[in-house]
């Protein structure tokens, strides 16, 4: 609950400080006093915009101070300690300090003495205290707000499925940029590449398999070109080896006949049996060199010549070294970079594992947002019968409130789009909240709605709430309120001396102009009598007869 709040300097207040208590808080005075000032401000310790930042500091004055001590509880200690808080008190000590500075201001906010961003603030605000009255029509003009009072409905489940699809949005969001990014420099090295391309086409067209090839191609073609002058001397080189003619003695028959004579006297010198072995040596050698001679002929004569496609690979290869004037073994090195360098840069394989990551996260999206959209129809029902309970208890028999849903663009909040609809009367068409409910009417919707919310703050802070409301409205209205403040501490800002008579603790609002500044100031009404006399001014004379009904307004309450 909120315990203690003070207020330096903003606006029409100079310096005040009040101390809250349990239950039912009233706080009354004259139109224009400053009554809304405390909303404001409280609105404004917790990040809000209800006070323009222009208007915030009082005239004359270079800084203004919001300090709320609030007492602490389970749900806000596991929230402070998730975002890296100590708990070292039971309390929380909540300070927002605004100053001018060339011209700007600026704002430092504090939680137990240490620095908090607003945005932390902002969310722990939601635990702490909860504002209501027929300003708030327009919260629900935003599907935001809308869809967010339907997920703090909803389980923890349902809220970490939540989560989930953020998550997976997010992600499915940064691949999608990351694909379009690949994309474009897919296409501007498409065009880049061109050149480059068109090259290692050539490369891998001239099938390059040995830097060798090209001397090889040489010697291949120098050979078949002299063909024939080979075959000649081969032919007349066995003649000389092997010629059985008696004419022209060959090499063999020489070899044989000397061999023939060294074996007349081999066996009388062991010498010469030693030059009868190399000869047959000799001898074998030359019958080896014979068959290799005469096989090598025979392959040159059945060779069927490729002349022509020799030559024409030899100019091949010689032209592709002129044209990038690289040698065949640097051509080859070169093709082999380009490949690795396409391989690398293969952005057509990135983009296609990219988008079946997208896809695998969409399909898990569309399971999501089914399993999110069942719970928020769930529960959006459970909250209309609520809430229509309610306002037929605050007088409303008649009223009709629908949560209407329909499908939207898929974003990282689902496919829902929540509407709230309401009629006043049988015979009035559904149609859009703020379009077709009175002041009075939305008074009790927002407290219908608010007391059927399950994640309740500490401190409900309703203002004028009751405005437009009499009879049996007013008093089912002032009931619930009654009720509320019996588990929550309720600050009710009322001119209704039925509703502040039921308080548990009364404040009196005051204004007044000396020298020509206005300042405004709070007083705790602490004796049955100053409340009975605030009463009086509420219902507007100092007859017998408002004497007495205030009188007895107070009795009943105290009974």
């Amino acid at each position: 609950m909120l315990i203690q709040l003070k207020i330096e300097n903003i606006a029409l207040i100079e310096i005040i400080e009040i101390n809250f208590e349990k239950g039912l808080n009233i706080i009354t005075g004259d139109s224009g006093s400053g009554k809304s000032l405390i909303l404001d401000s409280l609105n404004a310790l917790f990040g809000g915009t209800n006070i323009p930042l222009k208007h915030l500091i009082r005239p004359g004055k270079d800084f203004c101070v919001i300090e709320a001590i609030f007492s602490s509880s389970f749900q806000i200690n596991n929230w402070l300690i998730s975002n890296g808080f100590e708990i070292t008190s039971s309390e929380l000590q909540i300070k927002r300090k605004s100053y001018k500075k060339n011209n700007k201001i600026l704002s430092k906010y504090s939680l137990n003495d240490l620095p908090i961003n607003r945005q932390s603030l902002e969310k722990l605000g939601g635990f702490l205290i909860d504002f209501a009255g027929q300003s708030d029509t327009f919260i629900f003009d935003s599907l935001d707000k809308r869809r967010l009072i339907i997920d703090d409905l909803c389980s923890q489940e349902s809220r970490d499925t939540s989560e989930r699809i953020k998550s997976i949005w997010g992600e499915t969001k940064v691949l999608k940029g990351l694909m379009d990014e690949k994309i474009e420099f897919s296409r501007n090295q498409e065009e880049k590449n061109l050149a480059i391309k068109h090259m290692l086409k050539s490369l891998e067209e001239a099938d390059l398999n040995s830097s060798e090839e090209i001397l090889e191609l040489e010697l291949l073609e120098n050979k078949l070109v002299n063909n024939l002058e080979i075959n000649n001397s081969i032919k007349s080189s066995l003649e000389n080896l092997n010629n059985f003619s008696h004419d022209e003695p060959s090499v063999t028959s020489l070899i044989n006949q000397s061999i023939k004579i060294l074996n007349k006297t081999a066996d009388f010198d062991l010498k010469i049996q030693k030059f009868r072995e190399k000869l047959l040596n000799i001898h074998a050698d030359v019958e080896d060199l014979i068959f290799d001679l005469k096989s090598y002929l025979q392959e040159i004569e059945n060779y069927e010549s490729n002349l022509p496609e020799i030559q024409k690979r030899l100019f091949f290869l010689k032209n592709l070294e002129r044209t990038f004037s690289l040698d065949l073994t640097q051509l080859i090195e070169k093709r082999d970079q380009l490949k690795t360098y396409f391989q690398q840069n293969d952005q057509g394989n990135e983009i296609c594992r990219i988008k079946a990551q997208i896809e695998n996260l969409q399909s898990n999206l569309n399971s999501l947002f089914v399993i999110q959209s069942t719970e928020r129809k769930k529960i959006a029902k459970q909250l209309q019968n609520s809430v229509m309970s309610i306002l037929s208890n605050l007088g409303l028999e008649n009223a009709n409130f629908s949560i209407q849903f329909s499908e939207c663009k898929p974003s990282g909040d689902g496919i829902d789009d929540i509407n709230f609809l309401f009629s006043a009367n049988p015979d009035q068409k559904l149609a859009p909240l703020s379009n077709v409910i009175s002041g009075g009417e939305m008074s009790r919707f927002l407290l219908a709605i608010k007391s059927s919310i399950s994640k309740k703050p500490n401190t409900f802070f309703l203002d004028e709430i009751d405005s437009g409301l009499s009879g049996k409205s007013l008093f089912s209205l002032v009931e619930l309120i009654k009720e509320i403040s019996k588990n929550q501490q309720v600050l009710c800002i009322t001119h209704q001396p039925f509703l502040a008579a039921r308080g548990s603790a009364h404040f009196k609002v005051n204004k007044n102009v000396i020298n020509g500044i206005t300042y405004t100031s709070i007083a705790k009404l602490t004796t049955k009598n100053q409340r009975k006399n605030e009463l009086i001014e509420l219902i507007g004379g100092g007859s017998c007869e408002v004497n007495e009904y205030a009188s007895r307004l107070l009795d009943r309450s105290a009974a």
